[in-house]
């Protein structure tokens, strides 16, 4: 042919490509990726190798072609690096500068999932995520070497923190042993086939078992994942290959024709397909396909796969698109629309997604960074590609040091009682086994015989213990009983409605009732004791209702019952707690009476009217709504970790209220005034109260806002002092916000020392730290808990926050490297910490702990901390830049602005 028309010529020996046209109804529903005559005859071969080890992976090897007898089939580090430096530098660049957009991509995920540790009732709990020791990675061998398949799995592995990594691969080409090398493998095996993944997942020979298996492979590999499955961990069982592409009248068919090709040319069971809601782009593709298959090397595959496995959609609506998109959940999806992140960010289901006609599908094959190892046949629907999570385990750890706590026991007695539930002896048992036998009482102990019944804990004037942390957020107060004496007004209506229907009564008669619980409303309980005193009696609740009004709330001009309602605190303590902490009304009482007796008392402006939680804003305690719905108001999510909110009631609707309404929130039992402690007491405990006050002084010491240690002299400045110990630490820590930079800190770790000395210096701020901790064993609780401490004691030197600038941030570069933080003395503790070091000790000092300590520090100091190194090559840099520049922001924070007020709009931080 002459030049010119040889494209012409060979055009015309290329039959037009017409895609098959379906409807949503004839789409493919499922695809099983193992054809059930493959998955018998390769379990065949994976129980032989697991039988007979090395001699049947060889036997196999050399029956399937992969290795000539006598052959060397296990390469080292050496024969990778001889194959490495074998190919041409173009070559050796491609691998490299691919190997490095890969490793980037893989440790920004690594370091998206972290070790945690939280609080639970009487003690921590942690997350601990460490990398499996041996992985194992497949990259087929086929027609074409894939070296990328190399890269993408053996570098994830070590970017995951595998130890040992084996990649298995068939007749390997010099261009998979390089790439094997560049990716940091540790072992090349030269077989391939369901015999490999059986030796990586039981062993042959010098092959050691794989700890998890990834990468992809034809259905001989495929069904062999699937048999050694539970053995070890695999990334997924992958089918053929896929691309979606998702398209409009703006794309160009020329793309979509080319992106396709791209896919069927992978194999004949290659699955190509085009959802449009464009007629006319069909056609237009389709002509393209025939043009742009005429002149491809590979179009023996890929017109098989076009014709076979090919298929478009057409939708009338984009919407009506992206359901049949989401519907096929395709390995590959490529978005080629107008507003492509608006579609983008409505579609659900993929194994990766390519947005606008610059992402193409086959960059993401050759190593933009994600990984192509990706799920198919419509599996994106409940799992992702391959990543380091492949190759991660995630622990967990649980420690209780406050076991005796009411929120451990708490957990305990449910622990007990659940195991019951399922019929499990044992579990109760050794539960039971954790039941507290003491209980404690203003100090002194007493032996409690029945361990395992909370209803009958010993009790004269006491309390049950509150565990260390629970650091209070808010504080709820029940009206009747609690703020409000109402032995004079409410119990005498009921007793004289009662009597006014032919019913004689006690206090103990209402004592007995309100004692059964979902008693929040005077008028149910009268109702209620009048039938229970008469069963006889058919009065209505409305009646009872209208009666008890007269009485309480007067009748022509004459007082009622209300006005001699007194208030049980002093104001002057209820003014102490609301200047440190948010507080709230949770009442059963109609919103008229809550708001005539806070009148009456002054107190209104201490409990605004949002903040006054009544009978008509919803069901009554011992719902957990009324509860919910306060903290609400107040802005406090449920954050356990955060602290806890208390709710302070004298009956049990109170407390299982307080219980139900989560984790964070804590009921403490009060005992009104005249009533009979121990009888009081032994209701709350039994429906789960962490302690019972007698007087509400007591609440001073559970809140931390009675005199003691931290509370310094006039003329001193703002200082706070904390004495702590524990099991691994104990330590004195000392804060002169008003300072001048002096510092004296000994915590047994230089680098440590090094750092908070720069905290000091910067921040003009006097610090004395003296710690001694377990050094012995590592630097963790010596780190953490000296950062809880200055956190403490940053709290109580900055004490009620009236005056300070509250916001402070600020940007301070050491050399190449450069970190900004930005501190808000707001109240609500949070740490987000970026620095991104490069290696794990700076010194003695592990660079995660220093993380940790800026987030001890924010949480104890009750402060939200964004730190992050924005540039650095030297991790030592990047760590001081980062506390010289939280220095600079707390210094600027903690200043006065002039002003004698609290800088929040809610009056309080």
């Amino acid at each position: 042919c002459e030049p010119l028309r040889a494209p012409l010529a060979c055009l015309m020996s290329i039959e037009p490509v017409k895609l098959r046209s379906l409807r949503r109804e004839e789409l493919p529903k499922s695809r099983d990726v193992v054809n059930a005559s493959v998955r018998e005859k390769a379990g065949v071969i994976v129980e032989n190798v697991k039988k007979n080890g090395e001699k049947a992976l060889l036997e196999y090897a050399i029956r399937f072609g992969d290795l000539k007898e006598g052959a060397k089939h296990i390469l080292t580090k050496a024969d990778l690096k001889s194959a490495f430096d074998g190919i041409p530098n173009d070559q050796q660049g491609v691998l490299i500068r691919t190997a490095r957009r890969i490793e980037k991509f893989a440790k920004a995920q690594r370091n998206s999932i972290r070790d945690l540790k939280t609080p639970i009732p009487g003690g921590y709990a942690w997350q601990k995520v460490s990398p499996v020791e041996r992985g194992g990675c497949y990259a087929p061998g086929g027609r074409f070497p894939l070296p990328s398949s190399v890269l993408m799995t053996a570098i994830t592995a070590r970017c995951a923190g595998v130890k040992e990594v084996w990649v298995a691969s068939p007749r390997p080409a010099e261009i998979t042993k390089a790439a094997a090398h560049v990716a940091g493998a540790d072992f090349l095996l030269c077989i391939g086939g369901a015999q490999a993944i059986a030796a990586l997942a039981y062993g042959a020979g010098p092959i050691p078992p794989c700890d998890a298996i990834v990468g992809p492979g034809n259905q001989w590999v495929t069904a062999a994942k699937q048999l050694v499955a539970g053995k070890c961990a695999i990334d997924m069982l992958a089918g053929p290959s896929e691309l979606l592409v998702l398209a409009d009248d703006t794309a160009n068919p020329k793309t979509v024709a080319a992106d396709l090709l791209a896919q069927a040319e992978h194999d004949v069971v290659a699955v190509p397909m085009l959802v449009t809601t464009d007629l006319s782009l069909v056609k237009k593709v389709e002509k393209e396909l025939t043009v742009q298959l005429a002149n491809l090397g590979t179009k023996s595959t890929a017109s098989k796969s076009l014709l076979n496995n090919g298929f478009v959609v057409v939708c009338e609506t984009l919407d009506e698109a992206i359901e049949t998109a989401d519907f096929l959940a395709p390995e590959h999806l490529e978005v080629l629309v107008k507003n492509e992140m608006d579609v983008a960010s409505r579609l659900n289901h993929y194994g990766a997604l390519f947005i606008g006609s610059k992402a193409a599908e086959v960059l993401g094959d050759y190593g933009a960074g994600p990984n192509h190892t990706l799920p198919t046949g419509r599996t994106a629907r409940y799992t992702g590609g391959l990543s380091v999570h492949c190759f991660l385990r995630i622990r967990t750890w649980m420690q209780l040091n406050d076991a005796e706590s009411g929120p451990a026991q708490e957990m305990v007695r449910d622990s007990v009682a659940l195991a019951k539930l399922e019929g499990l002896e044992g579990h109760a048992k050794s539960a039971s086994l954790r039941i507290s036998s003491v209980a404690y009482m203003n100090g002194d102990v007493k032996e409690n015989k029945v361990a395992d019944a909370p209803a009958t804990v010993t009790y004269t004037k006491g309390e049950a213990s509150i565990s260390r942390w629970t650091k209070p957020r808010a504080v709820l107060f029940d009206m009747d009983g609690v703020l409000a004496d109402v032995s004079g007004s409410y119990r005498v209506a009921t007793l004289e409605t009662a009597k006014a229907f032919g019913v004689s009564a006690t206090e103990e008669d209402i004592d007995v009732i309100k004692a059964k619980g979902d008693a929040n409303n005077d008028w149910v309980v009268t109702h209620r004791l009048i039938l229970a005193k008469d069963n006889k009696s058919k009065v209505k609740y409305e009646e009872v209702r209208d009666k008890f009004q007269e009485l309480y709330l007067g009748k022509d001009g004459k007082n009622g019952l209300r006005d001699t309602e007194s208030l049980i605190p002093e104001t002057k303590l209820l003014r102490r707690i609301a200047e440190k902490y948010p507080v709230a009304i949770v009442t059963g009482r109609p919103r008229d009476e809550a708001d005539y007796f806070l009148k009456l008392h002054n107190l209104s402006d201490i409990f605004p009217q949002d903040l006054r939680i009544c009978m008509e804003d919803g069901p009554p305690k011992p719902s957990p709504a009324p509860i919910i719905k306060a903290l609400q108001k107040l802005g406090i999510e449920a954050a356990p970790d955060l602290g806890v909110s208390y709710m302070i009631g004298d009956t049990v609707d109170d407390i299982r209220a307080a219980k139900d309404a989560g984790c964070d929130v804590l009921g403490l039992g009060f005992v009104p005034p005249g009533k009979n402690p121990l009888k009081v007491s032994r209701s709350l405990f039994g429906a789960g109260a962490v302690r019972v006050m007698e007087s509400m002084e007591e609440i001073l010491s559970v809140l931390d806002i009675s005199d003691g240690e931290g509370k310094v002299k006039d003329g001193q400045g703002r200082v706070g002092i904390i004495n702590r110990k524990t099991k691994e630490t104990t330590i004195f820590c000392k804060i002169n916000l008003d300072g001048s930079g002096k510092s004296n800190i000994n915590t047994g770790i230089g680098f440590y020392d090094h750092m908070l000395t720069a905290l000091s210096k910067h921040g003009r701020f006097d610090i004395d730290v003296k710690c001694k901790g377990d050094l012995h064993i590592d630097d963790h609780h010596t780190t953490e808990d000296v950062a809880l401490a200055l956190g403490s004691a940053f709290k109580k030197a900055i004490g009620d926050k009236k005056g300070i600038t509250r916001f402070g941030s600020a940007m301070v570069p050491l050399d190449e490297a450069l970190s900004r933080v930005v501190v808000d003395i707001s109240g609500r503790p949070s740490a987000h910490v970026s620095l991104g070091f490069r290696r794990s000790c700076i010194g003695t000092m592990s660079t995660e702990m220093l993380e940790h300590a800026f987030e001890s520090f924010a949480i104890n100091a009750g402060v939200t901390l964004h730190v992050e190194c924005l540039k650095g090559k030297n991790d030592h840099h990047r760590a001081e830049s980062a506390f010289k520049a939280m220095a600079r922001a707390l210094r600027v924070a903690v200043s006065k602005d002039g002003f004698k007020d609290v800088p929040s709009t809610k009056g309080v931080l």
